[in-house]
This record gives structure tokens, C-alpha cells and sequence, in this order.
């Protein structure tokens, strides 16, 4: 019979570990390894994560052994206490239920063994399930009271310290506080200076200010418009403390849950005891102007480029965008929005012209030039038939090694090497089964695609003048995966008609 050990640590171990009791999983380890000698178990394999209990979304090593035990690949699980399986919602809960139930695996700990045959155990399973959930809001619930109160003493309640600042332990009682950090702080007071006064900037000509002068955020190479925003609305620097503006919210969409953290206008705000950064005046008159520059949505939401998420920058890869006329310029430009980026702009219409005379060519080239192509289907099909083969010898050593173990051929320590070799095997084969069948599957689109894709083509170039923005737009993405824009030189004075930009099309159809 197999057995495998599951290890979790919780956020009471690591509160354990800073008052030096040692390394959690290791002393569970060692437990549990001890409890299977005990009970003469045959340990398969050894599970360690050190993840939050909420959820088994957010749990890959508890996923692959639920995936194992409902393959009924395990006798038992030993673990430290049931609530190491389980703390989350009722879902989730009834999720281990099942998976144990349905495969008969046994659950271990060192106070009971639970048969899930058994209807008493399965009961005092189901019971230790709900207490370990009860038990897991209170701490959170008892956590977060504890941050509210210390926002409202003025102490700083979370882990991370905003730009400009550093978190430290207040002294002589429990908490934590801010001081400045000089070498961010001086930035954050640049930032703030810039943006109010006679003088000021946007925040647009803010962030290429900062990125010029090599400055950099805290995680990022560069600054965007959004970080600096953020720093101009954050409460922190005008000696304030608050909390609950960005509360976690459970949505479901297909029936999976998922997290968002919304901007709310109702949370609560204390005078901190941290130092002031910036003057109250300066900060109120920041958020004066913030409020006027509020992003506004775009003209009836609807595409507004005929070649919107098309173009693509040949110099540094990203996507390019159309500033529309304006002030600058009487017509509709295409723009790279990298900072730094050699690429010079265009007359957008300019561009999109040369576009459907380039995708014009190319399909009177292929027609010319393009030689039948053989099919590579049933070569494909045969390779992934004998991957799977090949998985499924695979499966029959795993079977033997169990085998040699009962007979004691193999020692533990032998039947674990070589189990975790042979593990790594099947990964690299069930890798090369996935990646073969999608390699089949794009193969059966690009054959289907070769058959339609000319005739498409040639339907968008005959109408294409007659279709709206939107239709245009939606038309090229079916026919195009992108289209590399290359130009680094501005034309001269009187020229600015004149294509001297270079197009790469890259077509939703292979090539030879």
C-alpha cells in the first residue's frame, strides 16, 4: 500500500518560527515520517507548500495531490491536523470531502486515522472541515480589526511602506510607523512640485521628466502616468493614515471565483504619526487638479483606428497608438508611446494606405510563388501516437516499482529516487503529448486557414474603402496577426506625404 506525507506551513508556524521553535516543515516532517514507521507505512512522496490556506486556487501542490488521490494513486495522506487540507470556503471544503470519500483514501494525523468508509469518521471529518473554516475567519477577522485600530492610532497597519517612505517598528509598544526615505523622498516632493505652482506640468511631461533624468520607481525601470497619479492621491504624504479604500470583493464569472480590489469612497482616514511630507496647501491643490484631469471615456467606446492593435513598433515591440488631431498636427498620427524610442510617427491614413497596397502584394506574390504545400497531418498524428505509447510504458515501470517495494527489492530511499525520476519522465512525456497536440491542432488551423485565407483577402481588397472604421478594424485582425512599423528618420520639410517608413506584414497563414 502507498502513503504520501502533505506539508503546509500556516501563518501561526511562521509566527512560531520568530520565537524560535524551529522550521516548521521540518519538525512536521520528521513527525510524520515517525508516525509512518510507527504504522509500518510506505512513504510514495512528499508534499511541502507554504501558501495561505484560503483557497485551493491559490494551492499547486495541494491541486496535483487532490488530482492524485481522485486517481486513487494514494491509500492515505498523512498530515499534522485536517485543517492543513482545508480552511477555505464550503466549496472548497466539500471539494477534499469528495476527493477523499469517492477514492477511499484514508486521512492520518498523529491524534486519529480517518476512514472516509466509516460514516462516525466521515462525520468528525466533516466537523473538523467546518471548525477549521470558523476558526480561520475569526483570525481574520480578528486580524483586520486590528489594523483598523491601529490606522486609527495613527500607526501604519500594513507590510509595505509607500514611495517616499520605510516601515519601522515603533519603540516601546506594539506597532509600526514611517519616517522618510531621502533618496525616494526628494522624488516624491519633485513630483508634487512639478505638478502645482505657476509653472506646472502634467502628468505625462512629469513622467518623461523623471525617466529622463534616470530616475527610477521602486519596482519598475520606468515611471507611468498611474504611479504617479497615485503618488499625487496617496493621503500618506499629507500626514493621514487610511484605510478600507481598495476592500476585497469576491465576483464569480463561469462559475469560478475570482478577487478585485475596487477604489471605494467610503473608508476611513486618521491623522498618522508619521512626518508630514508634503504642505497641506501643496496637497490640496494637487488633488484640484487631479480632479479636473480625469480620464474621460472614449468617443461612443468604439475603435477610432482602422489598424488599432495592428501596428506593432519594430524597435521596441510594443503596440503603437493614434493621437488625433489636434493642436500638434491637423491629422490623425500613428505614434509609438515608448519612451525613448527611436521610432518617428506618421499620418495615420498615410499608413493605413500603404497597409492594404502592402497586403494587396503580397497576395498576388503568393499566388505566383506559394507551392502546393503537402500536408504535415498525418505525420503529426503518427508522432503523438507514439508519444502516447511511449506515456503509457511509462505508466506500467511506475506500476513495477511499487511492485519492488512490497517485495522489498527496494529500500525507501530507493523506491523515492527512482519514483521521482520516473515522476519527472512522465512530466517531460505528458509535456510532449500537450505540446505535440497543439502543434496538431495549429497544423489543422493553418490548413484551414490556407484554404479560406486568399478568398478572404481578396473579398476585404475589392470592399474595403466602402467599410466603416470598426469593420475595417475587425476585417484586418482576422487576416493579420500584426504588422512591424519601421521608421526613425523624419522627412524633410514638404515631404510629409511621402511613405519613407518601412511595413513587415505578418499574415494569419504560413509561409513555405
Amino acid at each position: 500500500m502507498s502513503y504520501c506525507i502533505y506539508l503546509r506551513k500556516s501563518r501561526k508556524d511562521l509566527e512560531a518560527e520568530q520565537h524560535g521553535e524551529g522550521e516548521t516543515l521540518a519538525r512536521h516532517e520528521h513527525a510524520l515520517l515517525a508516525l509512518a514507521q510507527q504504522k509500518n507505512l510506505l512513504i510514495g512522496n512528499i508534499y511541502r507548500e507554504v501558501v495561505s490556506g484560503e483557497t485551493i486556487a491559490a494551492r499547486p501542490v495541494m491541486q496535483k495531490l487532490l488530482h492524485e488521490v481522485e486517481q486513487g494513486l494514494w491509500d492515505g495522506v498523512l498530515v499534522m491536523e485536517i485543517e492543513r487540507l482545508a480552511r477555505g470556503d464550503t466549496i472548497d471544503q466539500g471539494t477534499v470531502q469528495r476527493a477523499f470519500q469517492y477514492s477511499n483514501t484514508l486521512i492520518i494525523t498523529p491524534a486519529k486515522t480517518y476512514d472516509p468508509g466509516n460514516e462516525f469518521d466521515e462525520e468528525y471529518f466533516e466537523f473538523g472541515l467546518f471548525m477549521s473554516r470558523r476558526e480561520y475567519k475569526t483570525i481574520k477577522r480578528r486580524m483586520q480589526a486590528g489594523r483598523y485600530a491601529a490606522a486609527q492610532e495613527g500607526k501604519w497597519p500594513f507590510n509595505a511602506a509607500p514611495y517616499g517612505f520605510k516601515r519601522v517598528k515603533l519603540a516601546h509598544e506594539k506597532g509600526w510607523t514611517l519616517e522618510p526615505d531621502e533618496h525616494e523622498a526628494v522624488v516624491v516632493r519633485l513630483i508634487f512640485q512639478l505638478f502645482t505652482g505657476p509653472d506646472r506640468i502634467g502628468v505625462t511631461r512629469i513622467k518623461h521628466e523623471l525617466n529622463r533624468r534616470g530616475i527610477k520607481p521602486r519596482k519598475s525601470d520606468t515611471w507611468s502616468e498611474s504611479t504617479i497619479r497615485d503618488i499625487l492621491r496617496n493621503e500618506t504624504y499629507d500626514q493621514k493614515v487610511a484605510i478600507g479604500q481598495r476592500k476585497v470583493t469576491m465576483n464569480i464569472k463561469d462559475g469560478v471565483p475570482s478577487k478585485s480590489r475596487p477604489r471605494s469612497s467610503e473608508y476611513i482616514t486618521a491623522a498618522a504619526r508619521h512626518p508630514r511630507m508634503i504642505d497641506h496647501e501643496v496637497f490640496a491643490e494637487a488633488q484640484s487638479y487631479l480632479g479636473l484631469g480625469a480620464p474621460k471615456p472614449p468617443e461612443s467606446y468604439q475603435t477610432q483606428s482602422p489598424i488599432a492593435g495592428i501596428m506593432v513598433c519594430a524597435e521596441c515591440g510594443k503596440k503603437m497608438y493614434r493621437r488625433p488631431a489636434g493642436k500638434r498636427s491637423p491629422y490623425d498620427s500613428l505614434l509609438c508611446r515608448t519612451d525613448g524610442c527611436p521610432t518617428v510617427g506618421s499620418p495615420l491614413k498615410l499608413v493605413e494606405e500603404k497597409v492594404i497596397e502592402s497586403l494587396a502584394d503580397w497576395v498576388r506574390v503568393y499566388e505566383m510563388d506559394e507551392p502546393a504545400i503537402q500536408s504535415k497531418i498525418p505525420e503529426m498524428e503518427k508522432l503523438l501516437d507514439q508519444a502516447a505509447a511511449d506515456h503509457e510504458t511509462l505508466l506500467q515501470q511506475k506500476g513495477r516499482l511499487y511492485d519492488f517495494l512490497e517485495q522489498g527489492i527496494y529500500s525507501t530511499e530507493i523506491f523515492l529516487e527512482r519514483s521521482k525520476a520516473l515522476e519527472e519522465r512522465l512530466d517531460e512525456s505528458s509535456a510532449r503529448i500537450d505540446a505535440l497536440r497543439k502543434d496538431l491542432d495549429d497544423e489543422k488551423k493553418r490548413e484551414s486557414n490556407t484554404c479560406n485565407f486568399l478568398p478572404a483577402c481578396k473579398t476585404l481588397l475589392s470592399n474595403y474603402w466602402n467599410l466603416s472604421v470598426q469593420e475595417r478594424n475587425k476585417a484586418l485582425k482576422l487576416l493579420l496577426d500584426s504588422v512591424e512599423y519601421k521608421k526613425t528618420s523624419k522627412n524633410k520639410r514638404g515631404e510629409k506625404d511621402k511613405a519613407t517608413f518601412e511595413l513587415t506584414l505578418k499574415p494569419k497563414i504560413p509561409r513555405g
